[in-house]
């Protein structure tokens, strides 16, 4: 037993040990970090791509703590409107890169951001025929120009389960319209990042009732 005044044993550095191990390492750094990205090429975009976010004073962190909520949404939809710019004029290899930077640089506007373009887009990508992609694009689904998009699949009686949900969008023939509507407490529609106060349309994911007939669960842009 070692007596009661021994001094404790040093505990490791981890920055220390980690800058010790940099100095020597024991095979070629950048050749294993082009192996990684993918290529040099790929390799320098990234670095361009992180040196315009370094330079860019929209993505400064480190004064999120002294914000307002109003300040914070505005330096958001700065940011959002900077983004969709790019995604717009960019090739889309360089939009996707980015976009994989940013939600490492500012987790919290990843999401934000990944609510219209992930979530709202997507569901317009992956479930509109290409005449109606093309009709919502026309009127800014991709540029955010007049539309920022939200989600409404969860339920709160029934998280992602899409067979169980219960919000309905009934056709009615004498307006040539879908009526959208959510009849219980568990049909509540939750979870909807961006409806209260940003979102100007929501993709949402309801039974489709056409002459009191279902036919399972479709996308509804609301």
């Amino acid at each position: 037993m070692a007596p009661a005044n021994a001094a404790a044993p040093a505990v490791a550095n981890p920055m220390a040990s980690i800058a010790e191990e940099r100095k020597a390492p024991s095979f070629p750094v950048r050749e294993l970090t082009y192996w990684l990205d993918g290529g040099e090429k790929a390799t320098e975009l990234k670095e361009m791509i992180m040196l315009e976010l370094e330079r860019d004073p929209q993505w400064r962190i480190n004064d999120h703590p002294n914000l307002t909520l109003a300040e914070t949404r505005e330096r958001s939809m700065s940011k959002i409107r900077r983004m969709a710019d790019m995604t717009m004029s960019r090739p889309l290899d360089e939009t996707m890169l980015r976009m994989s930077i940013v939600s490492v640089v500012d987790p919290g506007f990843w999401t934000r951001y990944g609510v219209h373009f992930g979530l709202f887009l997507g569901a317009l990508q992956g479930q509109a025929t290409p005449s109606q992609l093309a009709y919502w694009m026309s009127k800014g689904a991709m540029s955010m120009q007049g539309i920022t998009g939200c989600f409404g699949m969860t339920e709160l009686g029934h998280g992602s389960n899409l067979a169980g949900l219960e919000t309905t969008a009934t056709f009615d023939p004498q307006t040539d319209e879908f009526v959208v509507h959510s009849p219980t407490l568990t049909s509540t529609k939750w979870w909807i990042g961006g409806a209260a106060q940003t979102a100007t349309h929501c993709s949402v994911y309801a039974q489709l009732v056409v002459d009191g007939k279902r036919y399972g669960t479709k996308t509804f842009v609301v």
